[in-house]
């Protein structure tokens, strides 16, 4: 797939936790629908726009393992979780972690409900299983991979969590997740996902999702149509959900399953390099389990040598966020690196 991201040719794009890159097959597919508007005007939107919305959730369900009717297109993850949380009682206690997604617990905090926030350590999961048994909640929410340090949270606690507390509804971000991992819902503890779609499903910008369990309506007693009727307020970008489709589309014919096992080679490497290097902060270092995401604790003079040399990084928290993706390659990571050690 690599071909298909021009920008790629350019520079080592280490940027995906960032924005994605735009791929030529995208592009030209997005052309396409524009001269079908050019030349439609309004009967464009009558006619592509349900098309549009039935195919990104049939297409998105099969992909995530998730239930159709209960799978729902969106603008963001923050529209995505917050029109799902409006419909929870006030009353029920979130577990959260600290330094996670500003939207995630602003949401949380401007709806009324009451928290608290967990620091996180290398053992965040164990710290997360004792705080459950020493006080009681409704709600654990969290980002499977958080977005500043790329922090994975083993799906295996959270399967253990779930089985010591079945009521425990299981809330998590998939916005640095969903496209980088294969990922079932209807397999997996968690009762829904949210997320946005221009970062790991190389979709462009503008659309988001909510993946729910029926289960879980269930337990809270709201019907598939209310929820629905919430998801559907509101207008969304009939190029952008079609974007969606087309992507989506794409992974899936490219076997993503390899793709996915690609990239954990390159992401494996990574990590053990920037760990030899001492690059990674002890909490993650210490870690057996990490996404592609990482935070290098590195100076001023080495983040502006990087952007020098054409390297895509960013500043988040107390470091610079890197990523790989499986359209970076193992001579990006030697070149990468290469970099960095003249640099240090």
């Amino acid at each position: 797939m690599r071909d298909h991201f021009p920008v790629l040719e350019s520079c080592l794009y280490f940027n995906t936790a960032y924005t994605a890159p735009l791929s030529s097959f995208l592009s030209k597919w997005r052309a396409k629908d524009d001269l079908t508007y050019l030349e439609n005007g309004d009967t464009y939107k009558t006619i592509t726009e349900k098309k549009y919305f039935e195919e990104a959730e049939t297409t998105l369900a099969q992909f995530a393992g998730a239930e159709k009717t209960t799978t729902f297109i969106t603008a963001n993850f923050s529209s995505a979780f917050q029109n799902f949380l409006i419909h929870l009682p006030r009353d029920l206690h979130f577990l959260v972690l600290e330094d996670e997604y500003p939207s995630l617990t602003g949401i949380v905090d401007d709806l009324g409900f009451t928290s608290k926030k967990l620091p996180v350590s290398a053992s965040v999961e164990e710290a997360v299983w004792e705080e459950l048994h020493n006080n009681s909640y409704a709600v654990l929410t969290l980002s499977a991979v958080q977005y500043t340090s790329g922090l994975y949270f083993d799906f295996d606690a959270l399967s253990r969590i779930k089985k010591a507390f079945p009521s425990l509804i299981i809330l998590i971000d998939g916005t640095q997740f969903l496209g980088a991992e294969v990922f079932s819902l209807r397999e997996s503890p968690v009762d829904a996902i949210f997320g946005s779609t221009y970062k790991w499903l190389l979709a462009g910008h503008g659309t988001g999702y909510a993946m729910l369990k029926p289960s879980l309506l269930s337990h809270l007693n709201i019907s598939e149509e209310k929820l629905a009727a919430t998801y559907d307020r509101g207008q969304l970008s009939v190029k952008s959900v079609g974007s969606l489709v087309f992507s989506l589309k794409q992974i899936i014919a490219a076997d993503f399953p390899k793709l996915i096992q690609y990239k954990k080679q390159l992401s494996t490497r990574m990590f053990e390099e920037l760990k030899n290097r001492g690059l990674l902060s002890e909490e993650i270092a210490q870690r057996s389990l990490h996404s592609s995401i990482y935070n290098l604790q590195i100076n001023e003079f080495v983040y502006r040598g990087l952007l020098e040399k054409n390297v895509r990084c960013i500043k988040r928290g107390e470091g610079v966020r890197v990523a790989v993706h499986h359209y970076n390659t193992q001579e990006d990571i030697t070149t990468f690196f290469k970099i960095i050690d003249a640099l240090l």
